[in-house]
């Protein structure tokens, strides 16, 4: 009997040896993985990454060369930041730090052209702009024509945005339309947002004044033909729930626009282009459009540049 015990106090003592060594063993390989880790990722510490455009909206957060109106840029990855992740992160400080999500605004001025006119300079212009958070951010658009020092469409969109999925965010706001005709408001709600295939799209439907109803679809994609050179398609869309003669809209389909810009980018924040637009009035908008003796379709070259910081 006491030789029994005794062998079966050897046979524990040997598979408690054993654990130890497995422990220890366990612990050295760990050990040796975050070593080579720590290696391999000091390099990024020495050399900055190179910041890239992207287009938010909303933000989209930032095409992303983005969703429209989006910046993002790379994260230098350094030792400290390796040694904060494998630390213990029980301090309040650091959780605080994890889940602080700060304040930014992006403002870009996408279209700022010129384009060939027989008689007066026609200039165009659209700017998006944002300031807010990763998820709800307060949105301004705008988008205009001057002809020959007169304007001659003018709007503002003050919007609320929310993020309501991976890159997509419902805006509700306001519009308000400075030009033609008397100033008139309008309630506003939509999405926007990137789609597959990087296609940036804005939705919008539109309540007005005195039962008028409006919404508009803008589709653009950004191909990249090099690192500095982009090809970006765009297709818009406009329609009206009632005639308006004063301001030229008729119901239904009243507006199309394709167009073609190639933008040299020397700077990601400064872009010159050319580019071709071809625009027609629809329906009952080209009838409003040939009895006041205005063309119903036009295509034209323009010059531009694009701007955002």
């Amino acid at each position: 009997m006491r030789d029994f015990l005794t062998i079966e106090r050897r046979r524990r003592l040997r598979a408690s040896r054993r654990f130890a060594d497995r422990r220890e063993a366990c612990a050295r390989a760990a050990s040796i993985a975050l070593g080579a880790a720590w290696l391999a990722a000091a390099p990024l510490g020495v050399a900055e990454a190179q910041p890239a455009a992207t287009e938010s909206a909303g933000g989209l957060a930032g095409h992303e060369h983005a969703a429209h109106g989006s910046v993002s840029s790379a994260t230098a990855l350094v030792p400290a930041d390796l040694d904060a992740a494998a630390s213990d992160l029980g301090g309040g400080h650091r959780r605080h730090a994890m889940r602080e999500d700060p304040l930014n605004s992006f403002v870009l001025l996408d279209r700022l052209e010129v384009r060939d006119a027989d008689g007066p300079e026609i200039v165009d212009w659209e700017l998006s702009a944002w300031v807010g958070r990763s998820l709800d951010r307060l949105w301004i658009r705008s988008e205009g024509r001057r002809q020959g020092g007169s304007t001659e469409h003018a709007e503002l969109e003050l919007l609320w945005g929310r993020g309501v999925a991976r890159w997509w965010d419902l805006v509700a706001g306001l519009r308000r339309d400075f030009q033609p005709g008397p100033a008139l408001s309008w309630a506003a709600l939509g999405v926007q947002g990137l789609a597959p295939y990087r296609f940036e799209i804005e939705a919008t439907a539109y309540l007005g004044e005195g039962g008028r109803t409006a919404a508009r679809l803008e589709a653009r994609h950004e191909q990249l033909i090099t690192n500095r050179l982009v090809l970006e398609p765009l297709v818009e869309i406009e329609a009206y729930g009632r005639s308006d003669p004063v301001r030229g809209t008729g119901t239904g389909l009243s507006r199309g626009e394709i167009g073609l810009r190639l933008r040299y980018e020397p700077r990601r924040e400064v872009a010159p282009y050319l580019g071709v637009v071809r625009e027609k009035k629809l329906g009952d908008t080209a009838d409003l459009a040939r009895a006041a003796g205005r063309d119903t379709s036009e295509t034209r070259a323009v010059v531009g540049i694009r701007l955002w910081f």
